[in-house]
């Protein structure tokens, strides 16, 4: 299972390698290509994102709208607002569909893992219901409000959940206590080997997103971080490889913007 390892190693280990909804530097995110690309770049983990149809169904999609062109005209839709029948009519910017998560799940199989961030509101029953289908899959949840994946645990105990954050938590212990979460999502501007040291401390994981920089990506592997989440998962995999087999890791990240 995602995040099945604690205790944690004494020494830092490479990091897992999980494709930022799918290789989306290669295909466009969240769609079967970028998935299924990402796996053949040996990607560890898949993250994506998803929402709910009305007739709950779940689908894999970064915001609430879902766009589609009719003669020439680009035409909105809260995917909330209409059926999956209906939302199969629309067309991403790639020409490619909407995949519903089933889909994904059966896709990876047991290849890889699946993160699931949660954006839709009021949908934990029915993210559960789909990874309770495809139990051979290892899936975990993870959302920016916490009370998702907590929500999304108790629903299906067995569910590994992470936190998402954005900013730096100045005690670790007090800002995850009571989550039961089995891993932290940070932003990867904002860890350092500090950081690294206190979430293993409170026995948990730290992720770094969305990591895209080789010369960083070493740097946070060499500080211990279990897991990159990347746009770019077979370059960041080539450069950890380079590095174990030898070559010294950069010992400043890059200057902001450059990830």
């Amino acid at each position: 299972m995602p995040y099945a390892d604690i205790p944690l190693p004494a020494r830092p280990r490479p990091p897992e390698i999980i494709a930022h909804r799918g290789a989306s530097r290669d295909a466009f995110e969240n769609t079967m290509a970028a998935f299924s690309l990402a796996i053949d770049q040996g990607a560890d983990g898949i993250e994506l994102d998803v929402h709910a149809t009305r007739d709950g169904v779940v689908v894999v999609h970064h915001d609430p709208l879902a766009l589609r062109r009719i003669a020439g005209r680009a035409e909105s839709v809260r995917i909330a607002d209409v059926t999956a029948a209906e939302l199969a009519a629309y067309r991403l910017p790639s020409g490619d569909p909407i995949p519903t998560l089933s889909d994904v799940l059966t896709l990876v199989g047991d290849r890889a893992a699946v993160y699931v961030e949660v954006k839709g509101t009021g949908i934990e029953r029915l993210v559960a219901a789909v990874l309770e289908a495809h139990p051979a899959v290892r899936s975990a949840v993870h959302a920016f409000d916490h009370r998702i994946p907590v929500a999304v645990r108790r629903i299906r105990p067995t569910t590994p959940i992470g936190l998402l954050s954005a900013s730096y938590p100045l005690d670790v212990r007090a800002a995850l206590s009571g989550s039961g979460a089995a891993a932290l999502w940070q932003h990867t501007e904002l860890i350092d080997e500090a950081l690294v040291t206190a979430v293993h401390a409170a026995g948990m994981r730290l992720i770094a997103w969305t990591e895209n920089s080789a010369p960083h990506a070493r740097l946070l592997a060499a500080w211990g971080v279990d897991a990159l989440c990347t746009d770019e998962p077979g370059a960041l995999r080539a450069a950890l490889t380079a590095a174990a087999a030898g070559a010294p890791p950069e010992h400043q990240p890059p200057a902001r913007g450059q990830r």
